[in-house]
């Protein structure tokens, strides 16, 4: 029965060491995704119409 316990408790831990790199990988991937939504809001911010500076075309209906 020994045995039998610890091959099974050493199951569980090479499983628990195999799974630790994909969580770490899954919670990488939302930490990126999160940072790459909010500067994509940034570059938003900064090319909205009211930070351009206005330019002024000629008006050409006045023949």
């Amino acid at each position: 029965m020994k045995s039998n316990n610890t091959s099974c408790l050493l199951s569980f831990l090479g499983l628990s060491i195999a799974t630790s790199p994909f969580i770490f990988s899954i919670l990488t991937l939302y930490l990126l995704t999160e940072f790459m939504t909010e500067l994509g809001k940034a570059s938003e911010e900064i090319f909205r119409s009211e930070r351009l500076p206005l330019l002024n075309f000629p008006n050409f209906d006045n023949n």
